[in-house]
């Protein structure tokens, strides 16, 4: 066997190739040798909402490679860069004032814990350097990202010492049933009494858990947080990396929220995976400090701000803004929700979802997380019928299959997903 070159991400060195090798991509299918075919119910890796061969996109992108592929941040700006910031900003109704450019999700929440731990040096705080994730939290893998994803399974030890001054809250999470007052007032007794410490940077918040399987944070829950982070004094940061962009409902999902976030971290869907990219917004109070100070951020890539991303991601927004686009989005998120909950077999543990977001939890027979074996199983399954889902697995508290579709998707696609996911399942339980 000849040996290949790629180290794949997350996997064995050992492993020589993926099991899966694609040739192209057209709408909401994925096309492999012999004409076979998969139906893209991950979006990619959740980042290519709009589907593949898009010719707005693509012109978008060949226009500005051909005016001009690149500047220096540091000494120069051009159109696309200012102009997508003012498109981005005016997207989100103006909540937030500035826009920093980063190359991805994982660099955009480093850039947020090191804002706001500037912020509060700034502001005379520097004892509050902590930063609050949850315990099932997935926020990246560069260093302050990993060290702030609480999931279970990131098996980080190896990569120690990490950086330190981050804490996790426990995850109001109950698979199955719903908690009892007792056990809501347990939970956000512990969130309280961590940030009445009085030594906390930031609560940094997934506003529904995605790697995790789809976890959405209840009302109950944030509303006394939000309380909680606004006595303290510290700052919240909403990472909406695999959230934004119409994904649960919404353009994002803090608009859900009854305090708007005071940075808000943003990739993923930003440039429907045609080009690395990724955002930190900048709210009027940390804003305001950083002027007072006239000081700035000491963050900076390569690569942040390239036009051709920007470009890409400018013509992104413009086809999000369709009104036929988000009734199509509304559309098959209902659908898609009535099918899955109408689904029936005796490990199905439960069913979440988040507007496109959806989640499978599955066990195995004596109501345990299911072993990766399992899983691995459910993927083959999956593929030999032409479907392309997402497997997580969050230690012992839920595995399964999530589902994060195209929003172009159609009716009828959707459907016929539907039916051959039930196929897998009758045919997993044999």
């Amino acid at each position: 066997m000849k040996q290949r070159s790629v180290l794949y991400p997350l996997l064995s060195v050992n492993q020589e190739e993926q099991p899966l090798v694609l040739e192209r991509g057209e709408g909401v299918w994925l096309f492999g040798s012999g004409g076979r075919r998969w139906l893209d119910l991950n979006s990619g890796l959740w980042n290519v909402p709009l589907g593949y061969g898009d010719p707005a996109l693509t012109e978008a992108v060949a226009e500005q490679a051909g005016r001009l592929s690149y500047i220096n941040m540091l000494t120069a700006s051009c159109p696309p860069l200012m102009d997508y910031a003012d498109q981005l900003l005016a997207f989100t109704g103006h909540d937030f004032q500035k826009v920093i450019y980063t190359c991805s999700g994982s660099e955009s929440v480093e850039c947020a814990i090191k804002a706001a731990r500037k912020y509060m040096v700034l502001t005379g705080h520097p004892e509050k350097h902590w930063v609050l994730s949850m315990d099932m939290s997935y926020h990246g893998t560069t260093y302050a990202a990993m060290a702030a994803s609480g999931m279970d399974g990131m098996e980080t030890d190896e990569y120690r010492p990490l950086p330190g001054a981050i804490d996790f809250l426990e995850t109001p999470f109950f698979p199955d049933r719903e908690p009892t007052e007792e056990e809501k007032e347990a939970l956000l007794e512990v969130m309280r009494s961590r940030l009445r410490e009085g030594d906390v940077a930031a609560v940094l918040l997934e506003p529904v858990i995605a790697s995790g399987g789809v976890v959405p944070l209840p009302a109950w829950y944030l509303e006394a947080l939000f309380a909680a982070v606004e006595d303290s004094g510290a700052l919240l940061i909403a990472d909406e990396v695999a959230t934004g962009f119409f994904r649960t409902g919404p353009r994002f999902c803090y608009e859900t929220f009854s305090r708007k976030p005071d940075l808000l971290c943003l990739s993923k869907a930003i440039t429907n995976g045609m080009l690395p990219m990724g955002v930190v917004l900048v709210g009027q109070r940390v804003l305001q400090v950083y002027r007072e100070k006239n000081e700035y951020l000491n963050h900076f890539s390569t690569q942040c701000g390239n036009p051709i991303a920007c470009a890409c991601a400018s013509a992104v927004l413009t086809a999000l803004e369709e009104e036929s686009l988000q009734e199509n989005i509304r559309a098959r998120a209902a659908q898609i929700r009535r099918g899955l909950e109408a689904l029936e077999h005796p490990q199905l543990r439960a069913v979440r979802s988040q507007g496109m977001m959806f989640a499978l939890d599955l066990t195995d027979p004596a109501g345990d997380s299911l072993p990766q074996r399992e899983l691995n199983l459910l993927m083959e399954l999956c593929c030999a019928r032409g479907l392309l889902p997402y497997l997580f697995a969050c230690g012992q508290k839920t595995t399964g299959l999530m589902l994060m579709p195209p929003y172009r998707l159609t009716e009828e696609e959707a459907a016929r997903a539907l039916r051959q996911l039930a196929e897998v399942l009758m045919l997993w339980g044999e």
